[in-house]
């Protein structure tokens, strides 16, 4: 049980560090989970003949897509609309999307300008402001990622120094071949200041920086999702012009933020476990005795 549950920190920051990585990487390529984007923009027909039907935004890139009215059931010819990407751009960490260079560069003429009768530039506008809020984003999902592999890199250094420790202890008892293996166990003095203030600290400080990192992103993606979505289809609503959130994303970066803080709140309760545990005055009924052979 005690092994179990000195992986648990692990596993948890384990599935923090990929959920920030998809979330960093969504939508790099038109296979990579499409449907984790921050938020779609729906063109309503804006922009021109040609113009692409909506664009999905990601943290570091977009992707351009159609929607294709296909017969779902032909007895009663009720439709289904069918959404196709056909392209996205590349990625980049100072990422702002302009809906205005995307459009055209869609329609094959990136060197051309939009007729303000035919696309808002309001729209534009609000996402060229949007660009510095989401650069924040971006780089506080990079520290969380990068914090979450700190962190599972320190716990398994901490677990192979209890192991370490643990193997080169005498057995328990008379009889047991095997070397004994508790991560109940207090550690000496010596091994206390390295395994617990060097190796439990890191661990514990690395999960604060990754919870605190997560957690801001996943606020501003939060506001970004909402708020932004609000503004754009208010701007847009005469020009049919409309927007969407992407909840899959959300999921995604709050579950890593939810991962991290209850493997923080382990490290913590952790590090006030093995302090009481070295404090308790040791039984002589308690100490481990070497083992002695027979004669």
């Amino acid at each position: 049980m005690s092994c179990v549950r000195a992986v648990l920190p692990i596993m948890g920051s384990c599935i923090a560090f990929l959920l920030g990585i998809l979330c960093l990487f969504a939508g790099s390529q038109r296979q990579l989970l499409p449907q984790a984007s921050l938020l779609t923009l729906y063109t309503g027909g804006a922009g021109g003949p040609g113009a692409p039907d909506y664009f999905s935004v990601y943290t570091m890139s977009y992707c351009t897509g159609f929607q294709e009215t296909c017969v779902s059931d032909e007895t009663t010819n009720a439709t289904t609309t069918k959404n196709e990407i056909v392209g996205c751009s590349d990625r980049n960490v100072l990422f702002t999307f302009n809906p205005s260079d995307a459009i055209l560069k869609a329609m094959g003429t990136p060197s051309g300008s939009l007729s303000p009768d035919s696309w808002p530039t309001c729209i534009t506008d609000d996402f060229e402001a949007m660009g510095p809020t989401n650069t924040t984003m971006v780089v506080f999902f990079i520290f969380g990622t990068t914090s979450a592999a700190l962190a599972i890199a320190a716990r398994i250094w901490s677990i192979a120094c209890a192991r370490a420790s643990g193997n080169s202890r005498p057995p328990s008892y008379t009889g047991d071949p095997s070397p004994r293996f508790d991560f109940e166990t207090p550690p000496s003095l010596v091994e206390f200041l390295i395994f617990l203030v060097i190796s439990i600290r890191l661990t514990y400080l690395s999960l604060q920086l990754s919870l605190l990192s997560f957690g801001l992103a996943s606020i501003i993606a939060s506001v970004i999702t909402t708020e932004f979505v609000k503004l754009i289809n208010t701007s847009g609503n005469e020009y049919g012009v409309s927007a969407t959130t992407g909840t899959s994303f959300l999921g995604m970066a709050w579950t890593a933020a939810v991962l991290q803080g209850l493997c923080t709140l382990y490290s913590l309760v952790d590090i006030f476990r093995y302090r009481a545990r070295c404090r308790m005055p040791t039984s002589e009924s308690a100490e481990q005795k070497p083992l002695v052979g027979s004669d």
